[in-house]
């Protein structure tokens, strides 16, 4: 016996919750900080969805210009004094992580509420000046896990449900050297067990029911021998294998590596074994149940799960919809974990979120 799901291509419920265009008085002002890809992705679907992007902030005005000329905002090399405009109501920050806490806390301060990227922070100590900030704001603070917004997410979870615990859980996430160099340096983006990993934390954190308990993983530099990255003086560790240990049995282990050879396709797959089920995943396309009752299939035609999530943030803002969009929180909480691992891989031993500090970057 099977079955198949074929997810529609806009599920009804972003469907409806995507709002008109505003203008005048009624707009909700955006500015968006960095003009990287991410940014370029905020500012369209904050302009797609009805705001007014007033501005887009690069030190480097020509990436400025080229994503503020899609949405009919002005580019600007650095904040001044935008943070100051009425006008104002939102801020995008899309720049790399080292910059996180600087540009989220001087929006909350003045009185905006943020939409941050993933991750939170490279330090805890950031990502808790982030959180305090926020408290002490009154005003919203966000952080784009925005794979809870895949319409693969829900499938999932339901899937891995029916699976049974304990869980036995893997995660295959492969790449060849990144096109955006500073994801390998490791005082910028930190490398993969900080930029990438902490979306199957995030996952994991709410599929396993919590923090793991005990983290061990092996961490390595594949990219050593690439010229791309010679000009990075830290690079992050790029490859690892994690293990983590979860309350109730489950475990979870991931294979990572972002050091292979140029231009190689990314690829992630997930397996989850179950007393009761196994579901393989090639994310986000295809989720496979095999039970008791047979064969369940689900597809996705897709969704864009930015889009998503910025409109749903929009409608909490707006419309005070229940909270969706993860908070610091989350951040803070897959932080912990990476931190955990890279501790792990330094000392050579087990290691916990609760017990994660800011330590020295693990490079190569």
């Amino acid at each position: 016996m099977s079955a198949d799901v074929d997810q529609a291509a806009v599920p009804e419920k972003v469907a409806r919750a995507t709002p008109t265009a505003r203008t005048g008085a009624d707009a909700l002002g955006v500015i968006v900080i960095g003009a990287g890809d991410m940014g370029a992705r905020h500012a369209r679907h904050w302009h797609a969805i009805g705001a007014d992007v007033v501005a887009v902030v690069d030190p480097d005005m020509a990436r400025a210009d080229a994503v503020a000329a899609l949405v009919g905002a002005r580019a600007h090399a650095v904040v001044g004094d935008l943070f100051d405009r009425d006008d104002v109501h939102v801020v995008s920050v899309c720049t790399p992580t080292y910059l996180h806490a600087a540009m989220t806390v001087a929006a909350l301060d003045a009185g905006k509420h943020v939409l941050c990227e993933k991750p939170a922070a490279l330090t805890l100590r950031d990502a808790l000046a982030m959180q305090r900030a926020a408290e002490r704001s009154g005003t919203q603070l966000r952080i784009g896990f925005m794979r809870r917004f895949d319409p693969a997410y829900r499938p999932l979870m339901d899937f891995t449900e029916r699976a049974g615990r304990p869980l036995l859980a893997q995660a295959t996430i492969t790449a060849g050297v990144r096109p955006k160099r500073l994801m390998h340096d490791a005082m910028a983006n930190g490398g993969p067990i900080i930029d990438m990993c902490c979306h199957v934390f995030d996952l994991w954190g709410r599929m396993l029911g919590g923090e793991p308990l005990a983290v061990s993983a092996r961490g390595y530099t594949f990219s050593d021998d690439k010229p791309e990255l010679a000009g990075i003086a830290r690079r992050a560790l790029d490859s690892a294998l994690i293990t983590l240990e979860y309350e109730g049995g489950s475990v979870g282990q991931i294979q990572v590596s972002w050091g292979l050879p140029s231009g190689i396709e990314p690829v992630e797959r997930h397996t989850y074994v179950g007393p009761s089920g196994m579901v393989s995943v090639d994310w986000p396309r295809h989720i496979t149940l095999r039970d008791a009752d047979g064969v369940t299939r689900w597809r996705s035609r897709g969704v864009d799960p930015y889009l998503a999530e910025i409109t749903q943030f929009r409608r909490e803002i707006v419309e005070g919809a229940p909270r969706e969009v993860p908070d610091i929180g989350a951040g803070i909480a897959a932080l912990r974990v990476s931190l955990a691992v890279l501790e792990a891989i330094r000392g050579r031993r087990v290691t916990s979120p609760a017990e994660a500090v800011d330590l020295e970057v693990t490079t190569s």
